[in-house]
């Protein structure tokens, strides 16, 4: 070891060749580090395999794990295999879970202010819901996961609008009369249903197929990947494209742990999953024509509605202003600026 006297009693070129080689040593030592590092992580969502969102997180489990030559292993846990999406996020701030990616059924829990987003009908299309999540809003959301769970959004992803399915035609809001709908258990979401028509039951996704089955509820409004995937062509006959709800996939990283990774660790963790969400999002975008042939092949009816009667009767129920002061300020303004830009 050289001490600061030893510096002065060196000749000047050895003095430096010392140096030198401290940094060199210095350099190899926090490349050692980062070599050294390994992780296991794991990452838990509510639907099932083979959907857009698991293949999807195949590929960002691909890709860093390519990237980081195995140093940092995914574990993926599937169809709520770690629990619904409140569970997983409580996981998540526990330290128990790593990767959460979760759907708007967050929003009622832990981000009440923001439910707006869901409220039927409001969000038109995917570009609009990438503006409004892209931007204001977005980074909102982000802050108050951050402060409630320690869980950073490193971004979205799309998923399908929802519609839908029922063992009744349903054309116009006035079919929905006596109709018992499953909704997330989102305040507004179920007023805006019920002041559409329907009789409401909040209801967690995982209890779902069961409800259905037993017909503890008539119908459930999903998009068309779930629809499949859940197995809802087994208790539903029609699906009525609504396309109500555009709301995208949240990937919640444990603010935690992405502190902590080296440098270089963390890179590829950002670049593997914006590959991966690349990859996912052309599958969602290709994936509607998909569903709806293999969904017709399971024996379901596809209805086409009159949209624009659900809409204007929403608009005149007056549900955004019971619920505006709720929310936060100026969220339903944020998102209608945003809608033809």
């Amino acid at each position: 070891m050289i001490n600061s006297k030893s510096w002065l009693k060196m000749p000047l070129a050895l003095a430096v060749s010392a140096w030198m080689m401290g940094g060199v040593f210095s350099a190899q030592a926090a490349e050692s580090s980062q070599d050294k590092y390994t992780k296991s992580l794991k990452v838990g969502y509510i639907v099932s395999v083979d959907t857009e969102v698991d293949k999807g997180a195949k590929k960002f489990k691909e890709i860093l794990e390519s990237s980081t030559d195995g140093r940092v292993k995914v574990n993926l846990f599937p169809n709520a295999q770690l629990g619904g999406e409140v569970d997983m996020l409580k996981g998540l701030k526990e330290g128990v879970i790593d990767v959460v990616i979760a759907g708007d059924g967050i929003l009622a829990p832990f981000l009440p202010k923001y439910q707006g987003l869901v409220l039927p009908f409001l969000i038109k299309d995917f570009g609009h819901m990438d503006r409004v999540y892209g931007g204001e809003v977005g980074k909102e959301i982000n802050d108050v996961l951050m402060q409630k769970v320690e869980g950073r959004v490193l971004g979205y992803w799309h998923r399908g609008p929802k519609s839908l399915t029922a063992n009744k035609l349903i054309k116009e809001p006035k079919d929905l009369e006596g109709l018992k709908l499953r909704t997330v258990p989102t305040p507004l979401v179920v007023a805006a249903w019920k002041a559409l028509g329907a009789s409401t039951t909040p209801m967690n996704f995982e209890e779902l197929f069961v409800a259905l089955q037993l017909k503890t509820v008539d119908a459930q409004d999903n998009p068309l990947d779930l629809i499949y995937s859940a197995n809802f062509y087994e208790v539903q006959k029609y699906v009525i494209l609504t396309k109500d709800t555009y709301t995208p996939w949240a990937f919640i990283v444990s603010d935690r742990l992405y502190q902590k990774f080296p440098e270089d660790v963390r890179a590829k963790f950002d670049e593997a999953f914006k590959a991966a969400g690349k990859y996912q999002n052309e599958l969602v975008d290709q994936s509607d024509e998909l569903y709806v042939r293999k969904l017709k092949e399971k024996g379901m009816e596809f209805i086409e509605p009159d949209r624009a009667l659900f809409q204007s009767r929403l608009s005149a129920s007056g549900v955004m202003d019971e619920f505006k002061d709720k929310l936060a300020p100026g969220l339903f303004e944020k998102i209608k600026a945003l809608e033809s830009k």
